[in-house]
């Protein structure tokens, strides 16, 4: 590349073929499996309101204190790159009053985010999730589907996924202020043994102190009181039959009670999924309740549960995984002379039509980088049109495994094509009828 050439921002990647193959795959296996599950597609803009996620997410999670790209646009108004999904869904949900229709609002969702963090392998500023949403309903069923769904769409992509699993209480419930202020107060007898970066999180988010990833900060924490000891009943009783349902249909997972999720609006149910071969960077996805972000939202009280799904990671987890590949054309077709470069085109374009995989040269080359580029593409059949063929309204079906070839119909190349395709012999000249 030159000196002077422009190159992607950094922390930011081009994804290009062969790779996006898999890309293409992983989100259509994963379309498929959501579908299946009755959630439908949503897109949501690539930018919001800043308070969407202000209010939703929580202004001292360190999503929104440290990693937003937010600007504002020439009306004076704040904006911000999505740097999740959850919260624009419930907005979207809100405003376009799918939850006044039947519950629950059951959504899927591919696109990318943005985050200004560091960047390293398999961790971008713009990255790709895909994810559910199932907003409406608190019954401990729909925790163990969403969560399900997760496990087996990992599973079927060989990622071996890892489940950790928690349930950090409830903000309308006890349990949840009545930790914070034990929590708060051990936390404060221990400040000066505990990093600085998680000191100030003390004031304005103590239960984040759990992820930290300072050394010093984890093992004070080794015995800080846990959640888990200060569930009232109800969050108790939920959290049992979660994890007795996933016990039911053969998700096994690791209770954590020191996992919490980096983002302020979760609620009981919390799960994180990782894999191997990623080092400490593991994590390939995660979720939980989100039961009052609807309220932070404007909205009426409409308890939530979700994922997300790092492409990315998945795919850095299962590199050595072989993909479905697209496959070569079934037929290259080659043009002699200007005159039949006509006939070609139409002749390729009737192929796609029939959903016949087909190319042909549009580099103005001669029959023979022509062939050659026939040879290179791994297409099974040369249609060749020629002055001869295209006065007889014929091509010359050329296999180029064997290099056997025969003349037939014009009008029957997509019977021919296609009937040889389904058999074990195709292309050997005296089955070509």
């Amino acid at each position: 590349m030159a000196s002077n050439a422009f190159r992607a921002p950094k922390g930011t990647n081009d994804i290009l073929p062969p790779t996006s193959r898999d890309w293409v795959s992983l989100t259509g296996h994963a379309r498929a499996l959501f579908e299946r599950s009755g959630y439908e597609y949503v897109d949501t803009p690539m930018f919001e309101h800043t308070e969407v996620f202000e209010r939703g997410v929580g202004e001292t999670s360190e999503v929104v204190g440290k990693q937003m790209y937010t600007f504002e646009d020439m009306g004076g108004r704040s904006l911000t790159l999505r740097p999740e999904g959850t919260a624009p869904v419930v907005r979207a949900v809100l405003e376009h009053n799918l939850h006044r229709a039947a519950l629950p609002v059951k959504v899927y969702y591919i696109g990318p985010f943005f985050r200004q963090e560091r960047p390293q392998k398999g961790r971008y500023r713009q990255f790709f999730q895909l994810g559910i949403e199932a907003i409406g309903s608190d019954d401990p069923f729909v925790d163990a589907e969403v969560i399900e769904i997760a496990w087996r769409l990992l599973s079927e992509v060989d990622v071996q996924p890892r489940l950790i699993l928690n349930s950090i209480g409830h903000r309308a419930a006890s349990c949840r202020d009545g930790y914070l202020e034990t929590l708060v107060q051990w936390l404060k007898a221990h400040a000066d043994e505990m990093a600085p970066p998680d000191r100030e999180r003390i004031a304005t988010n103590p239960l984040r102190t759990f992820d930290s990833k300072e050394e010093k900060t984890i093992a004070v924490l080794e015995n800080a009181p846990l959640i888990t000891d200060h569930l009232c009943d109800d969050c108790t009783s939920h959290f049992a039959q979660v994890r007795s349902l996933l016990d039911d249909v053969g998700v096994s997972y690791d209770l954590d009670p020191r996992l919490v999720r980096g983002l302020d609006y979760y609620t009981r149910t919390a799960f994180e999924f990782v894999a191997g071969g990623l080092g400490s960077q593991n994590a390939v996805g995660g979720g939980g309740r989100y039961d009052g972000l609807s309220e932070s939202l404007g909205g009426p009280p409409l308890p939530g549960i979700g994922f997300a799904l790092g492409v990315d990671r998945i795919l850095l987890a299962t590199e050595d995984r072989k993909w479905a590949d697209p496959g070569p054309p079934h037929v290259f077709a080659v043009a002699l002379g200007d005159d039949a470069r006509r006939d070609v085109f139409e002749l390729v374009t009737d192929l796609r039509r029939a959903f016949l995989k087909a190319e042909f040269d549009v580099m103005g080359r001669g029959m023979k980088g022509q062939m050659k580029d026939a040879d290179r593409s791994g297409a099974r059949w040369a249609a060749i049109v020629g002055a001869d063929e295209l006065a007889a309204g014929e091509v010359t079906l050329k296999d180029l495994k064997n290099g056997d070839q025969v003349r037939v119909e014009r009008d029957r190349l997509i019977e021919v094509v296609r009937d040889q395709k389904d058999t074990d012999g195709a292309g050997e000249p005296g089955r070509l009828r």
